[in-house]
Formats: C-alpha cells, sequence, structure tokens
C-alpha cells in the first residue's frame, strides 16, 4: 500500500506558533503540513492572538514525536559515530606503536651476543619448579 500524501507539506517560511507545543521558537524549523486543525488561537507576548487553524508543527514536536515511532536522532547518531570512530582510529595507532615497539625489543634482543641471564632473588623459587 502506498502512503499519499493529501497536502503538500513543506517548510513554514515565518517562525510560527507550533501547533502541539504552540511554542513560537525563531531557531527552530518548523513544518507546516497544510492541514486543517482548528487549534484555536494562541497569545502572543504582547496580547495579540494568533489564529491555529493550520497544522504546523516544531522540530521539537516532529522529532519527539518520531521516537514514539521508533526512529531516531541522525544528527545524535551520526556525531556519536563520527566520536567513535576517532577515538577507533587513535587506538589503532596506539596499537601499531606498541607492536612496533615490541617488534623492535625483540629483534635488538636476539642480536645479543650472548643469552640474557635474569638474577633471581635467594628463597623463591623458580618460575614452573615443582614444590616438593
Amino acid at each position: 500500500m502506498t502512503v499519499r500524501v493529501a497536502n503538500e507539506v513543506r517548510a513554514a517560511n515565518m517562525p510560527i506558533y507550533c501547533s502541539a507545543c504552540f511554542g513560537q521558537n525563531s531557531d527552530a524549523r518548523h513544518i507546516d503540513f497544510d492541514a486543517a486543525c482548528d487549534r484555536g488561537y494562541g497569545d502572543r507576548d504582547d496580547g495579540l492572538k494568533v489564529s491555529m487553524d493550520d497544522l504546523i508543527l516544531c522540530e521539537d514536536c516532529v522529532k519527539s514525536g518520531a521516537v514514539l515511532l521508533g526512529m531516531m536522532d541522525t544528527e545524535a547518531f551520526q556525531a556519536r559515530l563520527a566520536s567513535l570512530e576517532h577515538r577507533l582510529e587513535e587506538e589503532k595507532r596506539r596499537a601499531d606503536k606498541a607492536t612496533e615497539y615490541a617488534d623492535r625489543m625483540e629483534q635488538a634482543l636476539s642480536h645479543r651476543p650472548q643469552e640474557l641471564k635474569v638474577q633471581r632473588p635467594r628463597g623463591r623459587p623458580r618460575l614452573g619448579a615443582a614444590h616438593d
């Protein structure tokens, strides 16, 4: 079944009252669903009444509704993904440096003219020695 929108959904040109939260946040984007909803009037700070006959929602209300439908905020997801990818690259560089250092140490020890002898303190058994 194909979903067909009855009206044109578009971005609202100017900041207007949100039909859901009654907010007028000029920084937020608003979506005009071009649908009559007869929500009455909203009050502005200067005392004027604003007709709320059209379904216009702010981006915060649309996001809240989308979360209820199981959708996710892609901006937050992309930011977290970028952060994790950056941390992964740092850890790969650190691991490569550690491997390179270990290889250099093994190479240096293999070129020693005489074998390395480890002195153990008195009274301590050698590793792997059977206890009597």
